[in-house]
């Protein structure tokens, strides 16, 4: 590698950065990290699977005053994640922003797939939390389904409880929800 080339990977990244990343590279992940690039793979059938039948649970359950749209950028700057789904009020969701300010987010929801399973168990809720976002929710695929939803307390989450095969998560925020875990198990 060029000298060049390595000094521009060494740079910090921005946003602005990503979104002038070729199109040619989309089947990766990408987010900035205290101003590092993180690449990702990109998902698999089964998590896209999951991550399609609960966002259709929460936009039916939202409707009309909440969206659920994803996966989005959300500004925690000087980082940039993407979690795999957002509930925002409508609102904020006709507008057309990128990345969305994390004043807006509501809900943030982590579908763990291989490869992702310290930043979406440990990293990422460690951020949302400390920028503020009221509940996170994180989706496990294996061995099996199951949901476990977080509220946050001070500057933490506060487990608020885990359901797997057979059972129905009864949530309330950041709306009353049901989700039947074999509802969105492939």
């Amino acid at each position: 590698m060029a000298l060049a080339q390595w000094q521009q990977l060494q740079r910090t990244w921005t946003f602005e950065d990503l979104q002038a990343l070729p199109d040619d590279v989309g089947w990766r992940n990408f987010e900035i990290i205290d101003g590092a690039l993180l690449v990702s793979p990109s998902t698999g059938m089964r998590h896209e699977f999951v991550s399609e039948r609960l966002r259709a649970l929460l936009r039916e359950a939202g409707l009309p005053d909440f969206e659920t749209v994803g996966p989005i950028a959300v500004d925690l700057h000087p980082s940039y994640r993407i979690p795999d789904l957002i509930v925002v009020a409508a609102d904020t969701a006709r507008q057309d922003v990128n990345p969305v300010p994390v004043i807006e987010v509501l809900l943030a929801v982590e579908v763990v797939s291989a490869g992702s399973e310290t930043t979406d168990r440990v990293t990422k809720p460690a951020q949302y939390a400390a920028f503020g976002i009221p509940t996170y929710w994180r989706v496990e695929t294996r061995p099996h389904v199951t949901l476990t939803a977080y509220r946050l307390e001070g500057d933490g989450y506060a487990h608020a409880g885990t359901w797997g095969p057979g059972e129905t998560a009864e949530l309330v925020a950041p709306f009353p929800v049901s989700i039947p875990i074999d509802g969105i198990t492939p």
